[in-house]
């Protein structure tokens, strides 16, 4: 429909409402001034209002001119007091006024006429010989409304008796007309068309007439000329408007009557039809069709006339407003009544949407599961009651959810609906519905959350799709999970269930149900358990799939039936002796290939070892005379220093320098001189015991000591570093190693035979043992630490001390420390080093106490020691910080006299120094060298060393 004539459609309908809405509240305001305004009996009536009267075209218009004179007050209905009459023969004639603002003539001619000249002349033409019976015009300066309870008595009567007894009139300003027709010409031709009567209703329409020339030119006379102003300004919009295409003539039928259409059939009540100076004709009201109960749908129909008044359907529209519950089946009934048989709808299928009867038995067959299609209409229509100013015809859009086009329209003519909707009780949210050159169709979609047999409720999207046509009908809901369809299969009274097995999911689920109101699809997944499947049956599941799937069944379901646990177990069995002798095989040929790929790596290394073992040069020299050896030559290395320290035992590994260094592994390549020459100096390393780089970054006394010298480290990694326990690589700790094994050595110093060091280099390592680390730790910590020189002979207390701490101490001192003993938190005492001749101190910390600080004097031997507790505690020291000391009863360097100080445990001699353990950790196991006295103590933390 071309977009002229839809513009005019929808003033057409907005104009209606203006009318009822607005003559209301003017009507209001004239009663409540009447009272008062007019004590005359002669009304006093506008000029401009007068000459609108002169210009009717009507065979009475002079004869009405001389009855203005004899208007006569009289009696109004409501407590009106501004109401005239006159009469004379058939013609009527009332005055009703209120203020300036608001005066109306009404004339009825009160017998049966020929249609008077009142309109356009293509709707005059159209309406042809219609004759009209009780004809009332109004010429009103504004809007208004007129009850039956305001009429005059003689007024009342003629609406009783002509116009179905309603309970009010309304007008618009300017001319309007009203009257009982009796339709002719090409108009009841059209009406006859759609099965409906043109004698039997009320016709009312706007009245084309000439506009008085002081209201068209704005002015008016003498003392009235303001309100003329006025009042011509709406009057002169009011007569134009009745010249404008959109400007309608409705045909109203009784109250609550229904019409049986034809064109569709359905039953119309509260109807109204109009046909516009456009020639657009059309109707509206509350529709009723075969089907669909006593549902009524606000219905709108309309489609342009030709020239001479016909119809022929090539440009149409209907908006139809469907209540709340509404129903798929409803939609087909209603498309049903739209397969009308016409001539001029034949060539497009049938009726009014396109090849309706190709599809219309397939979708008959299809009612009851489309029962099962509940739409919500997300803007149920408000009721509408013809007649009723408080049920008002709803003009808003929002109200129409239903739409159907002619052929003008892209695949047209065709019908389309949109809401929420609701498929056997689960809310599928926004559905589509349409019907046309491809059938029928309605779909939608949303996450549905049903219980699936073993896997309980789950979530997933489910669509509904809906295709009816003449090759057949399908009604499916589908969804997926993790592989497997879920689909329901919808026939004429049954409905079928179907959830496929997948490798993942190895169990199907097959049900069937008859379709009712009160199927309810969660309950109907709820009861179905679901049967396993053969995953050897299901496409695609193979190998570690068709394993998981088989152990699915042998475990979470192996209560379901079908295909067995006992079934699926024994498949298992199979898959794990098959994978059984192909693991043992593969095994073997990587076992094989490994000794094979060993095999000729060693044969390399040997070959290797071998020409360097009879190599004759300074760096060999040197290997040697460190006491270190080649691991297959047969002899066992040492860690003696040697004369050039970077081959000492401990530093450099032939073997492992070899296997660390593929850039070296090529012929003609001398390790030992390599490593002399440029390895040590490139930061290469020479064996898993020893990183020069790595103890001198752990350790931040050496770091003083040496500046950035490697060499100088390595020389404190043997001159201290063995003995004081220092780990000397990230992959090896001699006192963890020390402390794992209880064969091992419980000595430190190199000098003894055999030491923790020696046992690794010459049995540990070649036998598997683990020397790593206890701790990776990195952080700042107190190094072990010695006090004291090389004489006596080493011990440990590691076999007592058992990885605890120091809680207590036994002492006995002369001038030097005579003899030590410790206790340790695991309630040990370890042995008695040196001699104890006088019991100096025997202290046990009390509970939660534990030693922090040893401040001590010592030189070739231990002079003096003292303790200092986590809790501040002094044991034989003053607690003075260590960066000042204490020497005996001796002046300190700017500091006050000690005498009044108590002593370190033992003599004055040595130099003073200070040992804090780690922060947050405790005074360790105690290891030193004694003989007749305490010749050295080594202090360590319990934590990292």
């Amino acid at each position: 429909m071309n977009s002229s004539i839809t513009a005019a459609r929808l003033s057409v309908f907005r104009t209606i409402k203006k009318t009822l809405i607005h003559a209301g509240f003017l009507l209001l305001g004239s009663v409540a001034i009447q009272q008062s305004a007019y004590a005359s009996d002669i009304p006093d009536i506008k000029p401009a209002l007068k000459k609108m009267l002169g210009g009717l075209a009507i065979d009475a218009k002079d004869e009405l001119q001389k009855m203005v004179g004899d208007l006569k007050k009289t009696t109004c209905g409501g407590g009106l007091t501004g109401c005239y009459q006159t009469k004379s023969g058939p013609i009527h004639l009332y005055f009703f006024t209120s203020n300036n603002t608001q005066q109306t003539f009404i004339i009825v001619v009160d017998k049966k006429i020929a249609m008077p000249k009142l309109f356009g002349s293509k709707v005059q033409n159209v309406m042809g010989q219609t004759t009209l019976r009780s004809l009332m015009i109004s010429i009103s300066t504004t809007d208004f409304d007129l009850t039956t309870a305001k009429m005059p008595p003689d007024l009342k009567k003629v609406v009783n008796d002509s116009y179905f007894g309603v309970s009010s009139i309304n007008f618009s300003s300017g001319a309007q007309m009203a009257a009982r027709a009796d339709l002719g010409g090409l108009i009841k031709g059209t009406m006859e068309a759609f099965g409906v009567r043109g004698d039997q209703l009320t016709m009312r329409a706007a009245v084309v007439m000439p506009i008085p020339t002081d209201i068209a030119g704005g002015a008016g006379a003498g003392a009235g000329m303001a309100s003329d102003v006025a009042d011509g300004a709406t009057m002169k919009k009011a007569g134009a408007d009745a010249t404008k295409l959109e400007t309608f003539v409705e045909f109203q039928f009784a109250p609550n009557a229904k019409l049986p259409l034809l064109l569709p059939p359905m039953n119309l009540s509260d109807a109204t039809f109009y046909i516009n100076n456009n020639l657009t004709f059309g109707y509206k009201g509350n529709a009723q069709f075969k089907g669909v109960g006593d549902k009524k749908i606000l219905i709108q129909f309309k489609t342009p006339l030709t020239p001479l008044g016909g119809m022929d359907l090539l440009d149409f529209e209907f908006r139809m407003a469907t209540p709340a519950s509404f129903t798929l089946e409803d939609a087909a009934n209603v498309i049903f009544a739209m397969a009308t048989p016409d001539p001029r709808l034949a060539k497009y299928g049938g009726g009014f949407i396109r090849n309706i009867n190709s599809f219309k038995d397939p979708l008959l067959t299809m009612v009851k599961p489309l029962a099962m299609f509940k739409v919500k209409n997300p803007n149920p229509p408000p009721e509408y009651r013809f007649g009723d100013a408080t049920k008002p015809w709803p003009d808003d859009n929002k109200y129409y959810n239903i739409a159907l086009v002619g052929p003008l329209g892209q695949g047209g003519p065709y019908m389309s609906s949109a809401g929420e909707v609701a498929i056997f009780g689960q809310t599928m949210g926004w559905m589509e519905m349409s019907a046309g050159m491809n059938g029928y169709y309605s779909g939608a979609g949303r996450e549905l959350t049903l219980r699936l047999g073993p896997l309980g409720k789950v979530p997933f999207k489910m669509s509904s799709e809906n295709r009816i046509d003449q090759r057949g009908q399908n009604m499916t809901m589908m969804g997926n999970f993790a592989g497997q369809k879920i689909a329901v299969v919808m026939g004429m009274t049954q409905m079928s269930i179907e959830v496929n097995a997948s490798c993942v999911n190895p169990f199907e689920i097959k049900a069937s149900a008859q379709i009712n109101p009160t199927t309810d699809l969660a309950k109907l997944f709820e009861y179905e358990s679901g049967v396993n499947v053969d995953p050897s049956k299901i496409t695609g599941c193979i190998g570690k799939e068709l394993e998981a799937a088989y152990k699915k069944i042998a475990g979470e379901y192996k209560n379901l039936k079908g295909y067995t646990a006992d079934m699926a177990n024994k498949e298992l069995k199979k898959i794990a002796d098959t994978a059984a002798v192909a693991a043992k095989a593969a095994e073997d040929a990587e076992k094989a290939a490994a000794a094979e790929a060993k095999k000729q790596y060693e044969n390399t290394k040997n070959a290797a070892r071998d020409i360097a073992n009879k190599t004759n040069n300074a760096a060999n020299k040197a290997f040697n005379d460190a006491g270190n050896a080649f691991k297959r030559i047969g002899k066992k290395k040492k860690h003696k220093k040697g004369p050039d320290p970077k081959f000492a035992g401990s530093v450099f590994d032939w073997d492992y320098y070899y296997d660390t260094n593929p850039d070296l592994q090529r012929p003609g390549t001398d390790l030992t001189a390599h490593w002399k020459d440029s390895g040590f100096r490139e930061g290469r390393r020479g064996s898993l015991e020893f990183s020069a780089q790595y103890y001198y970054n752990r350790y931040p006394d050496v770091q003083q000591l040496c500046k950035g010298n490697m060499d100088c480290a390595l020389q404190h990694w043997l001159d201290n570093g063995i003995e004081l326990g220092r780990q000397g690589s990230p992959d090896f700790n001699v006192v963890d190693y020390m402390n794992r094994y209880g064969d091992v050595p419980r000595t430190l110093a190199p000098e003894d035979d055999p030491d923790a060091l020696e046992h690794w280099l010459t049995v540990g390592a070649d036998a598997g043992r683990d020397g790593s680390p206890a701790s990776n730790a990195t952080g700042a910590f107190s190094p072990p630490t010695r006090a004291g020189g090389g004489g006596g002979k080493p011990w440990n207390d590691a076999a007592q001390c058992q990885w605890n701490y120091v809680i207590g101490f036994r002492i006995s001192v002369g001038d030097r420390l005579d003899g030590v003993q410790f206790l340790y938190s695991n309630n040990q005492w370890g042995a008695v080093h040196g001699t104890m001749k006088n019991a100096t101190a025997d202290v046990t910390l009390p509970a939660g106490q534990y030693i922090q600080r040893v401040d001590y004097r010592s030189g070739e031997s231990v002079d003096a020691v003292g303790f200092i507790t986590n809790t501040g505690k002094t044991y034989g020291t003053s607690g003075i910080p260590s960066a000042f000391g204490k020497v005996g009863k001796s002046k300190m360097p700017g500091m006050p006299s000690t005498s009044s100080m108590p002593d370190l445990y033992g003599g004055t001699g040595g130099t003073f120094a200070s040992y804090t353990v780690t922060p947050g950790e405790k005074l360790g196991c105690m290891t030193g060298r004694s003989g007749s006295e305490i010749d050295q103590l080594i202090f360590s933390s319990t934590g990292p060393r």
